[in-house]
């Protein structure tokens, strides 16, 4: 599937309303204008989201080339939904609290009109983003996409099934992967996480799926915690659009 989304339809999503607008890293630009000439060019942008997937990182303060970009806490389960970033090299550092020193730094090149996804994921000594590309074309009509994310660092590999008879929607899916986006019917849904000898590791019963829009289905926390907040679970992160 295309990982590619045109401008117009971006945009259409994006009119329909966003969560977290105020996180958007992207001023409103003006610039100096003839007296004859009040049209002002528009400006290329990308649009970019974040989920932290790591139970033993405190929250987050993101900075993008040195500036604050998180004004809500960004914890363990968090989702930011899609903000506007120019486009280019951009460069990310990753604090804990107010901390001078960053836990991570990565440089990022952004294309125009096309969107993008940090997950946080856990690794021995600290944590690893791993950052996709998404693709958002519509579903069809009485549809909606789904992928799914696997940020569960105890967990075996993984497939999910659906429904009744445990259609088998994704297979075999290791630490740190994410599928592409499916296209499944909108309804309710049941959804039974198993590992490859067939253990059943976790089950949601009637997920309610709805028409057009756009999900990633998040695996997170650890197979063996006594910590009931940090157990094995399924999160439903519906992308766009966000209505």
């Amino acid at each position: 599937m295309s990982a590619n989304m045109s401008k117009n339809k971006f945009s259409t999503f994006w009119t329909k309303g966003l969560g977290m607008i105020a996180l958007a890293l992207l001023p409103v630009l003006t610039s100096c204008l003839d007296d004859d000439d009040e049209r002002l060019e528009p400006v290329p942008v990308a649009y970019v989201s974040f989920y932290h997937g790591s139970p033993k990182i405190s929250s987050l303060q993101i900075e993008v080339d040195h500036r604050p970009y998180n004004t809500n806490t960004f914890d363990y389960s968090t989702y930011f939904d899609y903000g506007r970033f120019y486009t280019g090299d951009r460069n990310f550092s990753f604090k804990v609290g107010n901390a001078a020193n960053s836990l991570l730094d990565t440089l990022v090149k952004f294309e125009a009109d096309k969107a993008y996804s940090f997950f946080i994921s856990e690794e021995e000594d600290g944590f690893i983003p791993i950052i996709v590309e998404d693709d958002l074309d519509s579903p069809a009509s009485g549809k909606a996409l789904v992928r799914l994310i696997h940020l569960s660092p105890d967990a075996p590999k993984v497939s999910l099934l659906t429904g009744e008879d445990g259609e088998e929607l994704f297979t075999n899916q290791g630490y740190r992967e994410i599928s592409d986006f499916e296209e499944i019917e909108a309804g309710r849904l049941d959804l039974n996480l198993v590992a490859a000898d067939g253990e059943s590791l976790v089950t949601a019963s009637n997920v309610s799926i709805k028409e057009g829009r756009i999900y990633t289905l998040v695996v997170r926390g650890y197979k063996d915690s006594s910590n009931t907040a940090n157990s094995l679970s399924l999160q439903l992160v519906r992308n766009y659009p966000n209505y």
